[in-house]
């Protein structure tokens, strides 16, 4: 098993704990946020306006993540709240940025969000709506609950496989 293979079973292990999804970004020079599997982005990114709003934010959070070495938790031009964990180990390097959450008074505002997304991004009012109210709710607690979770399965993951390797 590979590195890369042990921090994709820590996301599946994180989805099916959470309920969120996440995917992993390499480097900066190839950002894939077209690979995001939450419903609502991709038919967000149907407009290539959104793609690239989309992609640009995934850079500065991947750029910020590596420099600062913590995770970043933002706000993406959808208004989806959302985090970044960096991961280093040896020579391995890559950010795992996490599928969308909304706080609870998002969700109440959806017809509000659906409204501003579908005119700035030209894209069908209803089926933004729709999705949008599909995305997962956490308050505060939750939230950073979960990035922890992420975090210690991460180190668990990486403990095991290192054992592993060693033997």
């Amino acid at each position: 098993m590979e590195i890369k293979d042990v921090v994709k079973k820590v996301l599946d292990d994180y989805q099916r704990i959470t309920g969120l999804r996440s995917y992993i970004v390499y480097d900066n020079t190839e950002i894939q946020s077209a690979s995001e599997k939450n419903y609502f982005c991709k038919c967000l990114k149907l407009s290539t306006k959104a793609l690239e709003k989309c992609e640009e934010c995934t850079k500065e959070t991947y750029d910020n993540a590596r420099e600062i070495d913590k995770e970043c938790i933002y706000s993406c031009h959808a208004g989806l709240i959302k985090w970044a964990v960096p991961v280093h180990y040896h020579d391995f390097h890559c950010v795992i940025v996490s599928e969308g959450i909304l706080a609870r008074k998002q969700w109440e505002e959806a017809d509000i969000w659906a409204d501003y997304l579908s005119k700035e991004y030209h894209i069908n009012r209803d089926m933004i709506y729709e999705n949008y109210r599909k995305n997962k709710t956490m308050n505060e607690n939750q939230m950073t609950s979960s990035i922890q979770l992420l975090k210690d399965l991460l180190r668990y993951h990486l403990d095991a496989w290192e054992d592993v390797s060693e033997a």
